[in-house]
């Protein structure tokens, strides 16, 4: 049950607070308020911009994500969310967010420098990793590390830990793909579905099915993906030669297996 009053009266002390500059006591009020009216996303972007000034980036960024699951078209959700992740440099996080931020407000100037910087950042980051040494080797390469063993995720942070850790392999991604229960793909991911994602799951699953022959795998995944929030976004932002990839592997299902795809097919467009 809500309790809008109690919920206003609590966001105007967190106003009141975060105009003070004390950020921590309006961190709290917004979420008491939320307590009170969990289903108002501007109570989690206003805690989100009290948890940054506090350095609390994840907690901002969750914050984000929470405001994100009721309305995805959020500016404010998606510019903080993308602030969030610039600060732990998550800079391919942020650079989707800011970027799904413009695509809502094209004329937003604030987004448009996050998100230049944050190609800057990028670009850094991405020659620092292409310059660096493995210890012993006498070779400038990338460097690897050891993976740790698979097993069920128990979390939605314990799934997008795992997910870091695999995505960049096909082949391992495919393995972890199958360990977990295909139906808590939506509760796992959450409001979290990025079209870096739809991309992965595409290099996974055409493996599984090159590889493997696992077609059920494959329809199963790509059944699932549109219930997952955002879907519509990340999709918006996928590039159309991985969509052309689902399509193919679409394709595959019906004519060497027989399944109807017809529907999937208009979901991926």
């Amino acid at each position: 049950m809500t309790d809008t009053v109690a919920s206003q009266k609590f966001k105007a002390q967190g106003d009141t607070a975060y105009r003070q500059s004390q950020f921590a006591q309006a961190a709290d009020f917004y979420s008491q308020a939320i307590q009170a009216d969990g289903t108002n996303p501007v109570l989690f972007t206003n805690r989100a911009m009290a948890q940054l000034k506090l350095g609390q980036f994840t907690d901002a960024a969750n914050s984000c994500s929470q405001a994100l699951a009721i309305d995805s078209t959020s500016v404010k959700a998606l510019w903080r969310r993308g602030t969030a992740y610039y600060s732990l440099g998550q800079f391919s996080k942020a650079h989707h967010d800011f970027t799904c931020g413009l695509a809502l407000e094209p004329t937003n100037a604030v987004l448009s420098t996050e998100l230049e910087k944050t190609k800057k950042a990028l670009e850094s980051a991405t020659a620092s990793k292409a310059q660096l040494p493995i210890s012993g080797s006498g070779i400038t390469t990338i460097a690897g590390s050891t993976p740790q063993p698979m097993s069920v995720p128990q979390s939605p942070q314990d799934f997008e830990r795992a997910w870091r850790e695999h995505a960049s392999v096909p082949a391992r991604l495919y393995k972890y793909l199958k360990m977990v229960p295909v139906a808590r793909l939506p509760s796992l991911f959450r409001a979290s579905l990025e079209s870096t994602h739809i991309a992965d799951i595409t290099n996974a699953l055409e493996h599984g099915y090159q590889t493997h022959k696992d077609f059920d795998l494959v329809f199963k995944v790509i059944s699932t993906l549109p219930s997952i929030d955002r879907f519509s976004l990340a999709l918006l932002f996928t590039d159309d030669k991985v969509k052309e990839r689902i399509h193919h592997l679409l394709k595959q299902l019906t004519t060497v297996h027989d399944v109807d795809t017809a529907s999937l097919t208009n979901e991926y467009r």
